[in-house]
């Protein structure tokens, strides 16, 4: 470890060129770990005594970038809300219905890292990232006319290519291949407006700003949540009528306004660079593209692959959260609100008990999105080390392991409706804090890059841009998805196999919780060798 104003550090001196590149030498990113200083941050260049003088965006700026987070995310609502319960009312099993929610980890595996890589290179005159959220985002209201109108098409194609006898069969298959097909692409290109979107939030802002644009991203996005929920809930067909028959129509309609608004705005109002092409783009293999996700997945830079590191195990808490603490609350209700005859089993009740928990969950997350940054930026300008963003990042997983670890003693729809309320703040701050370590990073990589050394040319070919970074920490974020399920699988197995007497009232969901709490204690510790650019 170097001191961090040590005049031997190698991003100070300018080294003689090698005479030759080893043929066999492994390819590195750029980065170079002997610029950390002993408190875990890179430590000062010229390049990053140059960042703080750079001009940042006021206020309005950073509200035109970061607003189409809120149009990505009240979209994703209409999803979240309304998916499961609209595929069962066209008669789609439930074993079915899981494989359909298949596509949410399968895009983020394969799109984010694709789309992030080809908008890293593309030289359009319009910009890197603009481009992708016009042909993204009309792929994604095409979905969401499939989904809304998923039993109009279905009905279309019967009439056009089968007898009026097969009709009402051959309707209601169609109905279902056309909602299917169009959750699944929604997924995808959702998924890359998302990841586009990202990439130019941490693309535009200067480094010393990045954890304030992340900021207002966590809160655009949790403030649409918390509106899309509440708008799902609406009578929608009572009051707009005149949009159309049903709920899945209304509300559909109603995402794809606020998504166009939203994505217009922040085309419009940002100022996007543009990417200068050094490579012959034409003479590259087919492959390159795929060569360079794996370069980056294989060697990512060491502050990136310690985050990407935590992201995994803090998500293999996450995700038995997400997917099943609704589950869990309705389970308690049941078990405390017994039916009164056989067959009268009160779901709505149990499902309206489990949708206002997570309604405080959101509420929490909106007030926390707002409040959390806000002290912290603060605090870290007046050099208050224990209130730090690691710091903080480190509370939140730790919040996280004791909300689900005390799922295994909870046996009260009180006290779980409190847990998940609380489960709001670190909700809150993984949706800031992580994005802005990977912002601070690529900013800085940015300034560095435009006063390069001769060693930092040579390795030009091994550094990875924000959209390829965006991908490949996503994928940290989705290969726990595919672990839970088969954990959780295993877990219900077991539970459903042993019980224990004396466990009256308790659902067998607070095990796979109880484990996710055990994964945010792993998330904690590892959260302590993440490295963070000094600003």
């Amino acid at each position: 470890m170097t001191n961090s104003n040590s005049e031997n550090s190698p991003l100070l001196q300018q080294q003689k060129p090698p005479l030759s590149r080893p043929k066999n030498r492994r390819r590195r990113s750029s980065f170079d770990p002997s610029t950390y200083n002993s408190i875990g941050t890179i430590a000062d260049t010229p390049s990053t005594q140059d960042v703080a003088k750079e001009a940042g965006l006021d206020l309005i700026q950073i509200l035109g970038l970061t607003i189409c987070m809120a149009g990505v995310q009240f979209t994703w609502t209409v999803e979240l809300s309304y998916g499961t319960p609209y595929l069962l009312s066209l008669d789609l099993s439930k074993e079915l219905t899981a494989l359909v929610w298949l596509a949410g980890p399968l895009s983020g595996l394969l799109v984010q890292p694709l789309i992030g890589a080809f908008s890293d290179k593309c030289t359009s005159r319009f910009g890197k990232r603009r481009p992708f959220i016009v042909v993204s985002g009309i792929l994604t209201c095409m979905s969401m006319i499939g989904v809304a109108y998923a039993k109009e098409f279905g009905a279309w194609i019967a009439r056009s290519f089968y007898s009026p006898e097969k009709f009402d069969q051959s309707a209601h298959l169609y109905a279902i291949v056309v909602a299917v097909s169009s959750f699944y692409f929604l997924d995808f290109t959702l998924n890359a407006v998302q990841a586009i979107c990202r990439a130019l939030i941490l693309d535009v802002p200067p480094l010393w700003q990045q954890e304030y644009a992340n900021a207002w991203s966590a809160r655009m996005s949790n403030s649409a949540m918390v509106i899309g929920y509440f708008v799902g809930f609406m009578d929608l067909v009572k009051y707009f009528p005149w949009m159309g028959d049903s709920q899945i129509k209304v509300f559909c309609i109603v995402a794809m306004a606020v998504f166009v608004v939203t994505l217009a705005i922040t085309c419009v109002a940002v100022k996007e660079k543009q990417y200068v092409d050094t490579e012959d783009q034409d003479n590259l293999p087919w492959y390159h593209t795929f060569h360079y996700i794996w370069r980056a997945f294989r060697f990512l830079p060491k502050p990136i692959q310690s985050l990407c590191n935590t992201q995994f195990f803090a998500w293999m808490g996450w995700f038995p959260f997400l997917f099943y603490s609704t589950q869990w609350v309705s389970d308690l209700y049941f078990a405390s609100h017994p039916a009164s005859s056989p067959g009268d089993d009160n779901w709505a009740e149990g499902t309206r008990a489990g949708s206002f928990a997570l309604l405080c969950n959101s509420m929490v997350s909106v007030i926390a999105g707002m409040v959390i940054p806000a002290l912290v930026m603060r605090f870290e300008k007046k050099g208050i080390w224990w209130l730090s963003l690691l710091n903080v990042y480190t509370c939140s997983q730790l919040i996280i392991a004791g909300s689900l670890l005390s799922a295994w003693f909870i046996r009260s729809v009180t006290a779980a409706t409190i847990v998940l309320a609380i489960m709001g703040i670190p909700w809150a701050i993984v949706l800031w804090i992580p994005f802005s370590l990977v912002g601070e990073y690529v900013s800085y990589e940015d300034e560095r890059r435009k006063k390069p050394t001769q060693n930092q040319l040579e390795d030009q070919q091994d550094e990875f841009d924000a959209g390829m970074i965006l991908g490949v920490h996503n994928m940290y974020i989705v290969f726990p998805q595919f672990a839970v399920a088969i954990i959780s699988s295993l877990i219900f197995a077991a539970s459903g196999e042993v019980k224990d007497p004396n466990d009256e009232g308790r659902s067998n969901v607070s095990t796979v919780l109880a484990f996710g709490g055990l994964m945010a204690l792993i998330a904690a510790v590892i959260s302590r060798y993440i490295v963070r650019v000094k600003k």
